[in-house]
């Protein structure tokens, strides 16, 4: 017989003196095989329901509201285990033959609810849960706080509201802590944030509409408009591979892109493939001469696009120095600079070619031959990202540099504020500025070839191991990264 209450349907209170406690000790999880060893019911509910019933340490696999059956006589331990809630843990007494009904409530329980923690940078910030307004502000704290998954959002003017979810738990603690964007400055877009499907971006290009192009490492190109964001891969377009490696705009505005195994043309509603005319290369440089002709620079060599007939130039065909070809750039009188994979720079007139590399660029040979990047500024100097590798103790150890050509001379770029050991490309934007993405952050030499930095640390980007950069229309700063997504940085804040 249970020790108080009466016969048959009957209400377990915590007048039939039940324990409860927080179960800490180790239980069994596995669900246990339940077999008739009596004649005692007991059906258990509990608020929320959906609770996990363990008897006597084991999972029967059943869920509140369910029933117990056919327990036998004597002393057993009932858990109700809870997603947000902490364990209860009830002792009981049964007699023979009898049926009992257990409610658990946990909202009953002050023990039994959490708190949430509010914080924010910068402070202040207004809070919002699962969509309605809290009227308080960061730092907060609310007690007492129901257990569940909280959407936690801050709003700050002249920054960008941003959430994040919270397991609150019952019993514990839990910090909703967020970073909110200050605008004024720039924006940071990244998969958590906005709708981009990567972190990993690895060139831009903006186009005369200041429609921004991006290419990723795996995911296709990202278009961004300015409001919209879409997204362009193999799943929705012709494209043979997401793994992007160059982006360009012509001049009649037309999207040249450059794949692992092949070259594209988009002119915004349709996509010609290119690929056979580049022997479906891995093509790693797009640019266009002063006349429109469209270069394009591969690994399988160089090829040019007049927009009727197709030519290529090889090492076994023409004075081209070597068939990998890492970057291009085009100067004031219409030469091609090619930058190669561990031969230097090849230079094309049209008619004949020139080398450059480290036994006659008169800056030593330890910077390298490997051309990462090359470009043409508003007063014709060329810069070029060299890299050189070499085996050491069995690894490859890589290092670099920066050089200069004024038309006469080369030169070693070098600065304390930038790293130009490991130069991922230069980009130099309508202000004469030039840009320089590095693994270390993103390099500046503005138009009086002052050097600055821009870094995680300094100016806020989620990596500092940064890309490719663009300016766009309105003067705004582009910059892709490796496992930071695209930041922007607006105009005048740079």
């Amino acid at each position: 017989m249970l020790s108080i209450v009466k016969k048959y349907n009957l209400l377990f209170v915590l007048a039939f003196a039940l324990i409860f406690n927080s179960c800490e000790k180790e239980i069994l999880t596995e669900v246990a095989v339940l077999k008739p060893e009596g004649t005692n019911h007991l059906y258990l509910e509990s608020n929320p329901t959906g609770a996990t019933i363990y008897l006597d340490g084991r999972n029967t696999g059943i869920y509140t509201p369910d029933t117990l059956d056919w327990l036998s006589d004597g002393k057993h331990t009932i858990t109700i285990k809870h997603e947000f809630f902490i364990d209860t843990t009830v002792t009981i007494n049964l007699g023979s033959s009898y049926s009992s009904k257990l409610m658990i409530d946990h909202y009953l329980n002050p023990g039994h609810m959490g708190t949430l923690i509010c914080n924010s940078v910068p402070l202040g910030a207004n809070i919002f849960i699962d969509g309605q307004p809290t009227l308080y502000k960061t730092p907060h704290t609310f007690s007492g706080y129901n257990p569940s998954k909280v959407k936690v959002k801050m709003t700050y003017p002249m920054h960008r509201a941003d959430s994040t979810i919270v397991k609150l738990i019952g019993g514990t603690r839990q910090t909703a802590y967020i970073f909110l964007d200050d605008t004024t400055k720039g924006l940071f877009y990244t998969t958590t944030n906005s709708p981009i499907p990567t972190e990993n971006t690895y060139t831009v290009a903006v186009d005369s509409s200041n429609v921004k192009w991006i290419g990723t490492e795996g995911q296709g190109i990202i278009r961004y408009d300015g409001k919209k964001w879409s997204v362009l891969n193999k799943d929705n377009t012709p494209m043979s591979s997401n793994i992007v490696k160059s982006l360009f705009v012509d001049k009649t505005n037309r999207l040249w892109i450059g794949l692992e195994n092949g070259l594209f043309l988009y002119n915004g509603t349709t996509f010609i493939n290119y690929s056979s005319q580049v022997n479906s290369k891995y093509i790693t440089s797009i640019t266009s001469d002063n006349n429109g002709t469209i270069w394009i620079g591969a690994f399988g060599g160089l090829f040019k696009y007049d927009g009727k007939t197709w030519q290529t130039y090889t090492k076994a065909n023409s004075g081209l120095h070597d068939d990998l070809i890492y970057s291009l750039a085009v100067d004031k009188q219409n030469n091609i600079w090619v930058g190669t994979n561990g031969s230097g720079i090849s230079v094309f007139d049209g008619v004949l070619w020139r080398k450059w590399d480290m036994t006659n660029m008169g800056i030593g040979n330890k910077i390298g031959d490997i051309i990462h990047s090359i470009v043409c500024d508003q007063d014709g100097m060329i810069w070029a990202a060299h890299m050189r590798e070499e085996l050491q103790m069995g690894a490859i150890k890589s290092e670099g540099g920066l050089s200069r050509f004024n038309g006469t001379k080369w030169s070693i770029v070098s600065v304390p504020q930038i790293s130009t050991q490991y130069i991922q490309s230069l980009h130099v934007d309508r202000n004469n500025s030039k840009w320089i993405a590095t693994k270390y952050g993103l390099g500046r030499f503005d138009k009086t070839n002052a050097a600055s930095i821009f870094t995680k640390v300094n100016a806020k980007l989620q990596s500092s191991f940064t890309t490719a950069s663009a300016l766009d229309k309105t003067g705004d700063l582009y910059i892709t990264t490796l496992g930071g997504g695209l930041s922007k940085f607006r105009k005048g804040s740079f």
